[in-house]
C-alpha cells in the first residue's frame, strides 16, 4: 500500500481542491492543497470531502515551489 494519496476536498466553505497526503508510519500525515507552498502535519483523518481549514495542524513546512503532485509533497517532506 502506498503512503502517498490524493483526495478531493475543500478549502474554506466551498472551494473544491485536490489535497495531496503523505501518510507516515507514526500515524501522522503531511498534506498540501494543490498549488500551495504550505505543507501541514496532522493526526486527523483526511478523506474525500475534507475541509482543510477544519484540520488540527501541529507542524508546518514552507515548500520552495507550489505543490502540484504527490512527488512534490514527498520531496519537500523528506528533504
Amino acid at each position: 500500500m502506498s503512503n502517498l494519496r490524493e483526495v478531493q476536498g475543500y478549502y474554506g466553505k466551498s472551494t473544491p481542491t485536490t489535497i495531496f497526503v503523505y501518510d507516515k508510519r507514526d500515524g501522522s500525515r503531511w498534506y498540501a492543497v494543490e498549488d500551495s507552498v504550505n505543507i501541514n502535519r496532522t493526526y486527523d483523518e483526511i478523506e474525500t470531502g475534507t475541509n482543510v481549514e477544519q484540520l488540527s495542524d501541529f507542524d508546518t513546512l514552507g515548500a520552495d515551489n507550489p505543490v502540484n503532485s504527490l512527488e512534490d509533497l514527498e520531496k519537500e517532506v523528506d528533504e
